[in-house]
């Protein structure tokens, strides 16, 4: 009686163990524990589908305080990122993951700057058939649940982001490189090309910035011998002329005295 009741007993652990074995299975972030306000990527470790169902489709949502969140790419899947009445919700679709296989899916985020205190990450689990929905949160520390949420602690003191440099003028010399003496230019003289012959007189004239060719009355386009010639021929009219007008003067004066006496 007693060997029946025995094995009775490991028959019925037996099957209840079997039938909560998938469920026991949570998805625990990797890790567990980190520092608050650090920037880190966290993998999620789905360990099996919804009653023999494979995997389509993850939704999780990040907790309050977490920010800049980038779904690292997983091969076969389309990873997203939206904000859904104030939550931001990053998506992993595609696959499908056999019941039977375990993939980890990776978020890199910045966590909350709070140390001592525990941030939740409530993920569902969509399947071909079916869905679980990680989403427990318990209220006391230490409560079991069926389907709890994967939860990390956060510890001290906060992280500190790196100091940025300013930013730089890069038309500014950088005090710590040697000055590089800038190379000398030297004009080169003027140079003027003189030009023989007479060259006509500029006047400018008042009012106007062109100047005013004077003509000198000499024909550059005659040849030396026409210019000579010409001067004797106009001398010789002067001295005739000049001879002429005395002689007129000196009958004239030789008359008027002759009447005289």
């Amino acid at each position: 009686m007693i060997r029946r009741f025995v094995l009775a007993a490991t028959a019925c652990s037996a099957a209840l163990l079997a039938g909560a074995g998938p469920v026991s299975a949570h998805i625990d972030p990797d890790p567990t524990e980190a520092q608050a306000g650090s920037r880190l990527t966290i993998g999620f470790t789905v360990e099996h589908g919804c009653d023999g169902s494979p995997t389509v489709q993850l939704d999780m949502r990040l907790p309050e305080g977490a920010t800049d969140a980038v779904p690292e790419p997983a091969q076969g899947w389309d990873e997203s990122l939206e904000t859904v009445d104030g939550d931001t919700i990053v998506t992993f679709a595609g696959g499908p993951l056999a019941d039977d296989v375990e993939g980890t899916f990776d978020v890199t985020m910045t966590l909350p700057p709070t140390p001592d205190t525990t941030i939740f990450f409530p993920f569902v689990q969509r399947c071909e058939v079916g869905e679980i929905r990680w989403i427990g949160i318990p209220v006391e520390p230490g409560d079991e649940l069926d389907e709890p949420a994967p939860a990390m602690a956060l510890t001290g003191p906060v992280a500190v982001a790196p100091a940025t440099a300013p930013a730089t003028d890069p038309t500014e010399p950088d005090p710590t490189e040697p000055a590089v003496a800038e190379p000398t230019t030297t004009d080169a003289p003027e140079t003027t090309t003189a030009t023989t012959g007479p060259s006509p007189d500029t006047t400018a004239t008042p009012g106007t910035s062109e100047p005013v060719v004077v003509s000198t009355g000499i024909d550059r386009d005659a040849s030396p011998g026409t210019g000579t010639v010409g001067f004797i021929v106009t001398m010789a009219v002067v001295i005739a002329l000049s001879g002429f007008v005395v002689h007129s003067a000196r009958r004239a004066r030789a008359r008027i005295a002759s009447e005289m006496g």
